[in-house]
């Protein structure tokens, strides 16, 4: 069985700021969103929430280059 690969808080924080970068310039999502960690049994997890504490599906708001830019973010923050 894989060993359990939980993020850190480094790991988090980076996250958060990478992403931060990512959305600065959308209208939309910059400053209107949280974004919540949880652990599963296998990894790290999160979810992304609007100001209204709903859960909100951000890759809808991205632009194509943000969209790569957050493909890149999700496939590598926990490397």
């Amino acid at each position: 069985m894989k060993p359990k690969a939980f993020a850190t808080i480094a790991q988090k924080e980076n996250f958060k700021t990478e992403f931060a970068a990512i959305v600065a310039d959308n209208k939309t999502l910059s400053n209107n969103y949280s974004i919540q960690f949880f652990d599963t049994a296998a990894k790290s997890n999160y979810v992304f929430n609007g100001t209204n504490g709903k859960s909100i599906n951000i890759m809808e708001h991205l632009s194509v280059e943000e969209l790569e830019k957050y493909r890149q973010l999700k496939n590598n923050w926990q490397s």
